[in-house]
């Protein structure tokens, strides 16, 4: 039972991690980035404060996201589970990938000057991450609903 009880609870804090990074990244997508075109003077400084903040809210989001990841592919017991658990973990490798090769060289060369292309390709390149965390979030629900028609989670919360 116990290692029933860790999916249910994996699974649950894995929905709501990527659920509140997918209203994070159409946030930043939708509204934050184009406003940087905005930004007349102090363009550096103001993403130099960006990032800074950033990393501080969105590190330890996205670590305990990567860790539950890991740990749900640990936790799946096999069949559909296990193969929605890879997706997901699968996903976020790209997500993080993406991460490093792109959005942050583009932050970097942004904290030295402002530059149209830059930008730009900040915004076209951040896509890559809308679509991966939303598919992602829809992978998570996918899950939720195995569970559910599994029996798990209405056993365990709703006494069904």
């Amino acid at each position: 039972m116990s290692a029933v009880l860790d999916l249910i609870y994996l699974t649950i804090a894995q929905l709501v991690v990527t659920w509140i990074l997918i209203g994070i990244v159409w946030f930043t997508q939708v509204v934050h980035y184009p406003l940087y075109r905005k930004i007349k003077e102090g363009f550096v400084e103001y993403e130099r404060s960006h990032i800074r903040r950033t990393t501080l809210l969105l590190g330890p989001i996205m670590l305990f996201e990567a860790v539950t990841a890991f740990l749900l592919v640990s936790s799946a017991t096999g069949g559909t589970l296990t193969m929605l658990a890879g997706v997901n973990l699968v996903l976020l490798i790209l997500i993080w990938l993406s991460t490093f090769l792109f959005q942050i060289s583009f932050h970097q060369k942004l904290c030295i000057r402002f530059s149209p292309k830059s930008l730009r390709n900040l915004m076209t390149s951040n896509w890559i991450r809308v679509f991966l965390w939303t598919a992602k979030g829809v992978v998570m629900i996918f899950m939720i609903y195995h569970l559910f028609k599994l029996g798990t989670l209405g056993k365990k919360f709703f006494g069904m």
